[in-house]
């Protein structure tokens, strides 16, 4: 501390003690915001315990089984995959990468993904397959991707509410809707272009290493044959578990994965939240809870667990890789 006669006495820090100071700082929001997310994640465990505390016959499995449909509720998994690995073949469709690089990076993105809010941490796996001058570009390219599914299961949540609903919503609250997903897609398609006028090089550079557009009218139309998939494929879960077949459930499925989507995120993706989304959903559409609870762990394990699995297995076959 440095006194000058008549002024106020003023505390110099060195360069480690402030490096010290800012490195605290950081830990001491992580812990926070690591308790907060865990204060929430308690608030939504303890609704989803009263939620089935509150089934009028308890935890009941269903007495009848379709082992047919469950076989082919299996089978829709390597199908969501499969458009999955073709959204990441469009994103890499100009790089020169061996198929090998290329398979192995798209496994590792579904293992860095599960451990990462709502999956998105994809491109973690992904860009340690690239050079670092390329990460940025492919790490871009799949939050665009990523963006695209999100589009979209909001786009069909926000269209089967309207749909449910319509004789409860007023005219202004249609329009409202349709705002929101107009201001949506345009910021999907021509976001970077706005970003682009603001005066920093990582924003002026977008331009350079986003796909086209036309590439992400591609995203978005394969990301709407996973959310067909997403949707079906559950409409068959809950028919595995006995419930009386109605077209109209695949409107309460799609509102159902809209609200998950637009739903934060606390640990593992979405697991208490997702369960507690759809007990509160397809309770309305006369399910029965403990139905609706085995068909949402049977999806989260068939299309997310077993997934990673299998991608960690592969992984440890090669000599080199990065996550395993």
């Amino acid at each position: 501390m440095t006194v000058v006669p008549g002024s106020i006495p003023r505390i110099i820090l060195s360069s480690d003690t402030k490096l010290t100071f800012v490195i605290k700082t950081k830990q001491f929001r992580s812990i926070l915001f690591l308790i907060l997310k865990f204060g929430v994640f308690c608030a939504v465990a303890f609704l989803l315990f009263k939620k089935i505390n509150a089934f009028p016959q308890g935890f009941e499995l269903p007495e009848n089984i379709n082992f047919i449909l469950a076989i082919l509720f299996m089978s829709f998994m390597p199908i969501n995959w499969f458009i999955e690995w073709l959204k990441w073949e469009a994103i890499v469709a100009s790089k020169k990468m061996n198929t090998s690089d290329r398979w192995h990076s798209f496994l590792s993105g579904i293992v860095s993904g599960v451990v990462t809010p709502a999956y998105a941490g994809n491109f973690i796996g992904r860009m340690f397959y690239f050079d670092k001058k390329d990460r940025k570009e492919i790490i871009l390219n799949t939050l665009v991707g990523n963006a695209s599914q999100f589009m979209v299961s909001i786009s069909l949540g926000i269209g089967s509410f309207a749909i449910l609903y319509s004789t409860d919503i007023s005219g202004f609250e249609h329009l409202l809707m349709t705002a929101i997903l107009c201001i949506g897609f345009g910021l999907y398609f021509f976001g970077d272009a706005i970003l682009c006028k603001i005066p920093l090089k990582f924003f002026r550079e977008l331009d350079l290493v986003l796909v086209s557009k036309t590439l992400r009218a591609k995203l978005l139309g394969l990301s709407f044959l996973r959310y067909l998939t997403f949707i079906i494929q559950f409409f068959i879960v809950l028919l595995v578990f006995d419930v009386r077949f109605d077209i109209q459930l695949f409107l309460w499925i799609a509102l159902m994965y809209g609200a998950i989507t637009a739903a934060p995120s606390l640990f593992f993706g979405k697991i208490i939240v997702r369960e507690t989304i759809a007990l509160s959903i397809l309770t309305l559409a006369g399910i029965a809870g403990p139905v609706i609870l085995l068909a949402a762990f049977s999806t989260w394990v068939i299309n997310q667990i077993l997934p990673v699995l299998l991608a960690t297995l592969l992984l440890k076959k090669r000599q080199k890789h990065v996550l395993v």
